[in-house]
C-alpha cells in the first residue's frame, strides 16, 4: 500500500486502541491527536495520513494513535499516557520521537 500504510488496533487493558502506521524509516515517530479524536478517530485513515504526512515516511515509521475506545468519566491525561506506553510496548516500540497536538501534547509530556 502507499507508503506502507496500515490500519490496526491493539488491546490496552480491557479496551481497544486504534492506530495507523506508515513509512519505512529506521526511527519511530508517534503522533498523538487532540481532543477532536473523540469525534473522529484515526480508524481507517492510514492512507489519508500517509499522503498528508508523506514528508516523514522516508526517515520514520510513523504511528498515529487514537485514545482507547472506552474511557470512563474523569479519565485523566496521565491515564491516557499510561495507555500509550502500553500500546507502544504491545507493538514492540521501545524508542520513539513523540509529539502531540492540543490534548495529545499533554499526553505526550
Amino acid at each position: 500500500m502507499f507508503y506502507n500504510a496500515r490500519n490496526g488496533s491493539v488491546f490496552v487493558g480491557n479496551s481497544q486502541m486504534d492506530y495507523i502506521s506508515f513509512g519505512k524509516g529506521n526511527k519511530n515517530l508517534i503522533m498523538l491527536p487532540g481532543l477532536g479524536d473523540g469525534l473522529s478517530t484515526v480508524k481507517g485513515m492510514a492512507l489519508v495520513f500517509s499522503i498528508m504526512y508523506r514528508i516523514y515516511a522516508k526517515e520514520f515509521t510513523v504511528y498515529v494513535f487514537s485514545r482507547k475506545n472506552h474511557l470512563h468519566e474523569g479519565y485523566s491525561t496521565r491515564e491516557m499516557a499510561k495507555d500509550q506506553a502500553e500500546a507502544m510496548a504491545v507493538l514492540g516500540i521501545s524508542k520513539a520521537d513523540v509529539f502531540g497536538i492540543s490534548q495529545g501534547g499533554m499526553v505526550a509530556q
